[in-house]
């Protein structure tokens, strides 16, 4: 089984996307929560844990789910310890693993033993039909629902780096370091490529959906048939934009002066193209019975930790629409990050 290709945070968020999609009675979906471990006598991380509302006996129950994302399927030790310990959790009433590997055969039999349901994510490559019959389509889901993303690009451009405190000319190469305040290497901005990387991104997302970007979008749509070798593209248009930079707190230091950078002016000629990256489709569905427990359409963005789902549940016609915008802190670690399930 391939594994899938997204960032571990990402396998828990879709985790708790196909929870908010399954049931009618969530409450709650917290990523990377605490939950209390009887034998321990200390809360321990569960990477997803869903509230239900239990209607007169109240908000008690929670389904805990220890998300794996592994090179290889989970084996009967790793099975076993996680097993054990959703056991000690006494508020836990419904426990399941999820893998983004599959599990060994030794591992299912040591689920099965301890009561606790095993759940797989794998490309979702079954006619609709099969799994999710409400579905008026036949068909793979790919075929059901393609999709499409337009990406607005600089596929030339120069920069012009303004430092208000900078004495002379100056001149940044690629691979220049860049600082903080401190004089200490910056976090974010290695070189200067890192910063030239973001600030693309940046401009693009602001222009995006304005003017002119906005009517070449809707006046010249993108072919779908193109040479081979070119890009699916739009015609270009010159343009410039200036990025204030005073926030990233952005620093140069030559061997006359040590000032901060200003401002940046993106000069060149923007276009549309057709993203080259295909969305990914994925379900998520029990391990012995291959019943389907929710489907998924992600499309990952240029930026990390974002990425666009729509899901799908075996037990309703609707269709969530979910945006995923990992803040900076959540790229390494995700705890009481809640999914709000809308209206």
């Amino acid at each position: 089984m391939p594994v899938i290709p997204l960032s571990p945070m990402l396998v828990q968020y879709l985790v708790g996307l196909c929870c908010l999609r399954w049931s009618a009675d969530v409450v709650d979906v917290t990523l990377g929560d605490l939950v209390h471990d009887g034998a321990a006598g200390k809360a321990r991380d569960v990477d997803v844990t869903v509230t239900v509302d239990a209607g007169t006996e109240g908000r008690f129950a929670f389904m805990a789910y220890e998300v794996k994302r592994e090179a290889v399927p989970l084996d009967i030790g790793a099975v076993e310890q996680m097993a054990m310990k959703l056991k000690d959790m006494k508020s836990v009433t419904h426990r399941a693993i999820v893998s983004a590997s599959g599990y060994t055969t030794a591992a299912r039999a040591k689920a099965k033993r301890h009561r606790v349901t095993l759940y797989e994510i794998e490309p979702w490559t079954r006619p609709l039909q099969e799994q999710f019959p409400l579905l008026p389509m036949k068909g793979t889901p790919e075929e059901c629902f393609p999709v499409s993303k337009s990406l607005l690009c600089w596929p030339q451009h120069k920069f012009a780096i303004l430092a208000r405190s900078a004495t002379v000319p100056f001149n940044i190469l690629d691979t220049d370091p860049l600082f903080n305040a401190k004089k200490r290497p910056h976090r974010k901005y290695r070189t200067f490529q890192d910063l030239k990387a973001e600030l693309l991104l940046r401009s693009t997302e602001i222009l995006l959906s304005i003017d002119p970007a906005k009517t070449v979008l809707n006046t010249f749509p993108i072919p779908w048939v193109v040479p081979n070798g070119h890009i699916p593209a739009g015609p270009a248009w010159p343009h410039t934009h200036t990025l204030d930079l005073t926030n990233d707190e952005v620093y140069f230091d030559t061997e006359s002066k040590f000032f901060r950078l200003d401002q940046a002016t993106i000069t060149g000629w923007l276009q549309w193209q057709r993203s080259q990256e295909r969305t990914l489709y994925y379900v998520m569905q029990e391990t012995n019975t291959k019943k389907a427990f929710a489907g998924a359409l992600i499309s990952s963005d240029l930026r990390e930790g974002q990425m666009t789902a729509l899901m799908f549940s075996p037990r309703s016609l609707e269709i969530g629409v979910h945006f995923v915008r990992l803040a900076e802190k959540h790229l390494n670690m995700i705890r009481e990050l809640t999914l709000v399930k809308p209206d």
